[in-house]
């Protein structure tokens, strides 16, 4: 009940529970309470009841440990065909589990050693706008946009007993980190939980399964800038790729 979060995307977690609610997700801004003493007339006063009644007004306090309790009780009751909770059942399959469905399960998580967001940007940003022909001011602006903005996609693994000879993969948004990116590291060697969605399944073939394009997913450089760039090797920025077959998810929550 008492969570620890680590990750929480409230705004997935708000879109599935009214889904799961069947009702349309409203976004209360603030909200009205109000409360009733009512008297009763005595010998001196009329007969009657007169309520006083006073109102509170205020904003709702974001609450994602209320929210995340509250998702997992609407799973279970009201999503029996497309959730499926592998911490208590040993029947279901990452093989069979049907795509778009939510799993729970346990395991460990792990950031690539190749992704240092905060060294990558600082190092490839200057060589990066060297190397681009930005033909006006407003094509550098934009790319100081991409450089200056606030969210990143994060790379991270998962590991799980459950998942036989995949690895689970998925793409972090940086906003909805519980804590500081540095501080994740104490808790790569232990025993979380996650709730997530499933995405794809993808088996190795001949070549490593690409599953973070640099220039794409930290950047979010277009594909005429990434062309650019390609005609220039840069010497350090790394795609993160995949020996092992793979499922890829759409993380809700980690916890412990």
């Amino acid at each position: 009940m008492f969570k620890n979060l680590i990750y929480f995307d409230s705004r997935k977690v708000a879109e599935y529970s009214a889904l799961l609610k069947g009702e349309r997700q409203v976004d209360f801004k603030k909200v009205k309470k109000s409360t009733s003493k009512s008297v009763k007339g005595d010998a001196y006063i009329a007969s009657g009841n007169y309520d006083n009644t006073d109102e509170f007004e205020g904003e709702i306090v974001d609450n994602p440990i209320y929210d995340c309790n509250e998702f997992e009780e609407l799973l279970e009751k009201n999503s029996k065909d497309n959730y499926f909770d592998m911490t208590g059942n040993e029947d279901f399959d990452i093989e069979t589990v049907p795509k778009t469905a939510i799993i729970r399960f346990e395991g460990m998580f792990n950031i690539p050693e190749q992704f240092d967001m905060m060294d990558l940007i600082n190092e490839f940003k200057s060589m990066l706008t060297a190397q681009m022909d930005m033909e006006n001011e407003e094509e550098e602006e934009i790319f100081n946009k991409i450089f200056g903005k606030e969210n990143t996609k994060i790379p991270m693994y998962f590991d799980s007993e459950r998942f036989d000879d995949r690895v689970g993969f998925s793409k972090l948004n940086s906003n909805n980190l519980k804590y500081q990116l540095t501080e994740l590291e104490d808790f790569e060697d232990e025993e979380v939980t996650i709730i997530a969605k499933v995405l794809t399944r993808k088996d190795v073939k001949n070549n490593p399964v690409i599953l973070f394009d640099v220039m794409k997913d930290l950047f979010s450089l277009n594909r005429a800038m990434r062309r650019q760039a390609e005609e220039q090797e840069i010497e350090g920025a790394e795609n993160i790729k995949s020996e092992k077959n793979v499922v890829t998810l759409e993380v809700l929550a980690v916890y412990q």
